[in-house]
């Protein structure tokens, strides 16, 4: 029997124990899957090639690095995850959909077999995921479709006894970003190898975003130090920090908007009122944005700040960092020392919501 039709019966038997209802969902996202590593072809094999384009060979000799150093320097469970390729014929690989509730600053989410509870929904198929998104509007919930260049399967199938075959593969969306970023995101990716959440979004990425900065931090030294080489070295760090400054900016933005909101949703005024109030509150961060437009950098956020904004998006932003500061404060309790620093995680893991939460609260 093929590992496809292994995978299929694997999806399958899911979505019958889990109900019809999610049935076309569950087919896509392991279709999907499946098409992904049916293209997939070995990395080293592509650096051997005559037939591959210099600044592909280039890039893919650098993913190499990045892995045996995650492995060797950052202690990530060795694997065969990102050691196989995938070219795209698009620059992302799945969209995402996102839903809160109108008046809530509370991510809508979705259970899933294995993997517990997401706040969000991804799809292979763009049509599809617009689908889904305008059911969820008829649902008279705020919402927001995005595309995704980068994704893994948070270690499920690159466990040491998977057949190499399920391993997760690096993506040409990968390799499309500036040498900085893609190593950034490959850090980022291989992170979710070592600890997942079931139920808990925000504890997941933001995890998943220190590792990915002090990773990239640590990476730039160590290659250094093993004259790696990767493209406009001086050039890309200072771009990194200047983004790094831009980042911090914008969540600061957001960060106050958030605030503000979260005030006017609890509030006793009646529900139209908020619902005015909070489009005011969104123009309010459209016109600061433009008035510290400025001190941007290097990053422009003109696109974020052309959509039809709503709750989803403060949330998203919320996602990815608001925890971040905390595993910073755990790291250096730690002794900056990465065994020990994920063994304080995973224990943290181990516990309820609640607790979780309390005790990373205390890490100031």
């Amino acid at each position: 029997m093929s590992y496809q039709t292994v995978l299929l019966l694997i999806f399958g038997i899911l979505t019958f124990c889990g109900g019809c209802s999610d049935l076309g969902y569950y087919w896509q996202a392991a279709s999907g899957h499946l098409d992904l590593l049916s293209r997939k072809q070995d990395i080293q094999e592509l650096i051997d090639s005559p037939n591959t384009a210099s600044e592909l060979k280039r890039k893919l000799k650098l993913v190499k690095s990045v892995r045996k150093f995650a492995m060797k320097q950052l202690a990530i469970p060795e694997n065969e995850g990102y050691s196989g390729y995938v070219e795209l014929d698009r620059p992302y690989v799945t969209m995402v959909v996102t839903a809160a509730p109108k008046l809530e600053l509370k991510a809508h989410k979705w259970c899933y077999w294995f993997i517990g509870c997401q706040e969000y929904r991804g799809y292979f198929d763009e049509k599809q995921a617009r689908i889904f998104a305008e059911k969820l509007h008829r649902q008279e919930l705020d919402v927001s479709v995005r595309q995704v260049s980068a994704y893994s399967t948070l270690g499920w199938l690159n466990k040491s006894w998977m057949p190499d075959y399920f391993s997760d593969p690096v993506l040409s969306t990968f390799l499309r970003r500036n040498d900085i970023e893609m190593i950034a995101v490959l850090i980022h990716e291989i992170a979710h190898q070592v600890v997942y959440v079931s139920n808990d979004t925000s504890f997941n990425e933001s995890f998943a975003v220190f590792v990915e900065q002090e990773g990239l931090r640590q990476f730039l030294s160590y290659a250094e130090e093993k004259d790696i080489i990767y493209k406009d070295r001086v050039e890309l760090y200072q771009w990194y920090l200047n983004a790094s400054k831009d980042r911090k900016l914008f969540r600061q933005l957001i960060n106050s908007t958030f605030e503000e909101m979260d005030k006017l949703f609890s509030s006793e005024l009646a529900n139209t009122d908020k619902l005015r109030k909070k489009q005011q509150l969104y123009d309010n961060l459209r016109e600061n944005y433009k008035s510290l437009k400025n001190e941007f950098l290097v990053l422009s956020y003109d696109n974020w700040f052309k959509k039809d904004l709503n709750n989803t998006h403060l949330l998203g932003v919320k996602r990815y960092h608001s925890k971040v500061d905390k595993f910073e404060r755990l790291f250096d309790q730690q002794g900056k020392d990465w065994r020990e620093f994920f063994q304080a995680v995973r224990e943290l893991a181990e516990e309820s919501l609640i607790e979780r939460n309390r005790r990373l609260s205390l890490l100031n």
